[in-house]
Parts: C-alpha cells; sequence; structure tokens
C-alpha cells in the first residue's frame, strides 16, 4: 500500500507526543580512517524514527499547520531574572535529533534534542514539579540533590557570564543562595528559566565523560522538547557541548545523515578528521555574533548550464528538514529546475512544498545535479537530496523563505559533513551513510 503523500511529509517533519525510547546499546566498529591528532573520537547515533533500529511507538499525525520547520536556534531573552572509540544513542523528534547522555555522579541517562543551532545544555531538574512549569516526560526529572558531584554557579563568578546567554543574580533572591540564574529561548516557543550549574556528562556505553561541564537545571520550561529530556547545544559559542569538549575532541565534530526510510542509522562523531577524506570540499566556517549558528557563504545555485546568483551567507542547520532560500532566489531556481526537468508542474499535495511534478513523467526524465556553490566547495546535490516522491507526485524539498536561508538535512543526506572549529571549515564528504 503506498503512503499518501501528505502523510510522508508528515512523517518527516511532525513530532508526536512524548513517547521514551528505549534504544539499543552497542559499540561501534570504525569503517573509515579518519585522522584525530590526539584527541579522542566517539561516535552517536542518529535513529530516524522510521528506522528499524527505532523502537519508539508510531507517531501521530498532525495537520501540517502545526508543522515547524525546526528549532533555529535559542534567542536572547530580555528577562532581567524577576523569576577511544565510543558510542551513545539517539533518536529524532520534530526535524530534531535526539542524543543519549548521563548526567552526575552517580550517573542519570537522559535524551536530550541535539540542536546544532543553539549552545546551553540543559535538562529539566525535580524543582520543576507542575504541567506549568514542567513539558512532560516519562525519564524521572533530574535530582541534583543525588548527584555528589553536582555544584550551582554563583552569580558572582565569571562562569555566570556568556556572551550569548542572558544570565545573572535574581532580583530579591533568598532562597537560592546566590545562583547563576538563566533564561533561554528558541525560535519555535521553547523556553527554559534555571540555575547553570556543573556535574559530569558521559555517553553511555563508553568510558568518555566531560568533568565540570557546564549545563543548566531546569526549574521552568514551556514548548516542546520533540520527545527529549532537554537540549543539549552544539553550537559555535563557549557553553556548547563542543566547545566545552573542545581540545579533548580536537574542535572537531561531523555528521552523516542516511536517506529518509533506509532503515539505517544516522551517525554523528566527535574528534574525526573529515577533511582528508576522499573527494572532500571544503568552505569557510562564518560565525557572527553572537557565536551561536554555523554560516557558510554561497555564491551561486547551479542547474544545468543555469547559475542563479545567491552572494550571501546560508546557516547550515542538521535540525531543520528542508532547504530554504529568500523567496527571489529561489524563484530563480524553480525557474531554472522547471525548465531543466522539461515537465509541467502540478498542484503540491500539501502547502509545505511548492514544486511538484507527476512522478510516473519525472521518472522518465533525467533531472540535472543541482550544485550549490559554497565559496572553494561545490556541493553537488543528487536527486535523493532534493526531491520527495510517492506513487502520485515528485516535489522539491527547498522552499522559499522571507528571513534566514537555511541549507537543511536533506540536502546533507549522504555527505559526511565536518565540522572543524579551530581551522574554521566545514567539509562536506561524499558517502554512502548506510555503509558509515
Amino acid at each position: 500500500m503506498n503512503t499518501p503523500f501528505h502523510l510522508l511529509i508528515l512523517t518527516l517533519l511532525v513530532a508526536s507526543p512524548y513517547k521514551r525510547a528505549r534504544l539499543p546499546c552497542f559499540l561501534t566498529v570504525e569503517g573509515r580512517k579518519l585522522n584525530s591528532k590526539g584527541g579522542m573520537i566517539f561516535t552517536v547515533d542518529l535513529i530516524h524514527r522510521d528506522s528499524l533500529l527505532s523502537s519508539q511507538e508510531p507517531k501521530k499525525r498532525l495537520p501540517l499547520s502545526s508543522v515547524s520547520g525546526g528549532r533555529h536556534g535559542s534567542l536572547a531573552s530580555s528577562a532581567n531574572y524577576q523569576k577511544n572509540d565510543i558510542e551513545t544513542e539517539i533518536t529524532p523528534g520534530r526535524g530534531d535529533y535526539l542524543m543519549k547522555i548521563a548526567v552526575g555522579t552517580p550517573p542519570s541517562e537522559f535524551i536530550a534534542v541535539a540542536d546544532t543551532g543553539s549552545d546551553l545544555i540543559w535538562l529539566q531538574c525535580s524543582s520543576c514539579q507542575t504541567s506549568q512549569t514542567c513539558i512532560p516526560q516519562q525519564a524521572p526529572l533530574f535530582d541534583p540533590t543525588t548527584s555528589s558531584t553536582y555544584q550551582r554557579i554563583a552569580c558572582n563568578s565569571p562562569s555566570c557570564t556568556s556572551p550569548d546567554l542572558d544570565s545573572g543574580c535574581l532580583k530579591n533572591d533568598t532562597s537560592r543562595m546566590g545562583a547563576c540564574f538563566y533564561d533561554v529561548s528558541y525560535g519555535d516557543h521553547t523556553t527554559s528559566f534555571g540555575v547553570l550549574s556543573t556535574d559530569i556528562i558521559t555517553f553511555p556505553s563508553s568510558s568518555a565523560n566531560l568533568p565540570s561541564s557546564v549545563f543548566g537545571c531546569g526549574y521552568d520550561q514551556q514548548g516542546s522538547l520533540s520527545s527529549g529530556d532537554g537540549i543539549i547545544g552544539l553550537g559555535a559559542g563557549p557553553l556548547s557541548l563542543v566547545s566545552q569538549l573542545g581540545p579533548n575532541i580536537n574542535h572537531k565534530f561531523s555528521y552523516c545523515l542516511v536517506p529518509v526510510f533506509s532503515g539505517a542509522t544516522s551517525k554523528m562523531r566527535f574528534g574525526a578528521d573529515v577533511a582528508r577524506l576522499e573527494g572532500v570540499v571544503s568552505t569557510p566556517l562564518v560565525i557572527k555574533d553572537p557565536p551561536v549558528y554555523y554560516y557558510l557563504t554561497l555564491g551561486g545555485i547551479s542547474i544545468g548550464d543555469t547559475l542563479v546568483s545567491v552572494d550571501q551567507d546560508v546557516f547550515i542547520d542538521s535540525g531543520t528538514t528542508l532547504t530554504k532560500l529568500e523567496t527571489n532566489i529561489y524563484n530563480g531556481v524553480r525557474d531554472a529546475l522547471t525548465k531543466a526537468i522539461g515537465l509541467e508542474p502540478v498542484d503540491s499535495p500539501t502547502e509545505v512544498l511548492d514544486l511538484c511534478f507527476e512522478t510516473p513523467q519525472f521518472e522518465k526524465v533525467n533531472p540535472p545535479d543541482m550544485v550549490f556553490q559554497f565559496t572553494g566547495a561545490n556541493v553537488a546535490l543528487k536527486p535523493i537530496n532534493i526531491y520527495l516522491s510517492n506513487q502520485d507526485v515528485t516535489c522539491l524539498t527547498i522552499v522559499p523563505v522571507d528571513g534566514k536561508m537555511i541549507f537543511g538535512n536533506l540536502a546533507q543526506v549522504n555527505f559526511e559533513v565536518g565540522y572543524d572549529l579551530q581551522a574554521q571549515l566545514v567539509s562536506f564528504a561524499p558517502t554512502d551513510c548506510t555503509k558509515y
């Protein structure tokens, strides 16, 4: 039985009510020669909910009006505070990937959103006790009183100050002993308010740990965690997991995303050098103020013999499904692609996607590669990166947007995408990620 196209899109983009994943625990055997100069290398699974390895319950189909294109990073709030080779596990929610970690001594395990668009690591803590101040989760809340290594950060400590986070002393604080409070919000309106703290973060099934990690102990949360217990920031700022691991992973991490419904497991790896892989191309990483997002400079997009000029920075994000281009740039891509394919577009079955063709006719043509011409790196996208199909229609997974342009995760399928924060490079290595 063929899946209706709108249900296919919903399966890719829509979150479900929380259901705790019970994920397998196994050691990854490295299948590629990746260079790491003195630092540790470890890997986490990015298991798609429709993968055969995912043990989550089937997801409810939600109306497209509820679909979010991704978390899109943290936003600064205006609050004044009145109120060796190892592996762990991950599974995805609404365009988000969830990473399995453990916090404290003895360790308590959680799965949390792995977010390349934000910095702060935070979990919901036991001080959050009601539905008004907690986002529902099945796992027990983190109880800092049970960890012998947990410590609050004082609000007069240098560790309380970060360039990309609202944090400081709570006015008229008489009950928290001068703790450093934080307040963070995200593009999907999720918020967390709590105390900046330190504790040991470990990765299950391995000996890797991050001692004295700075994280947020959340007291008051609103919004959605896409089936997670918190958020693990992987952005470019000083509080992210990547930055705190820093020299231990040679300031490097990468991921390899498998095709949708392949049944294979996507991977995220810390510490490996992607820039030396065969066929790799690299482009400068652009870090702006605040230092959270990862930007790449896109000169243009070629479709066959047609070049659509861009000359702007785009935000590369593993947590956003679709690629989003400014409307005038998108229109140029759409027109060039329609001309190159030579088919008459048909109505889209969903408001999310714009350009569609009849699948039986589309399968008879040889659509051109679409090449994203980043500075120093031409990244050729295959049909698997830019189309979704069912029996009736095939649609482009690039959409127009008024605002920030995003290079989404479907475009990154079957590339190992490596970030070298010290060399300020992002690398793309064409890879069969199902064999990674």
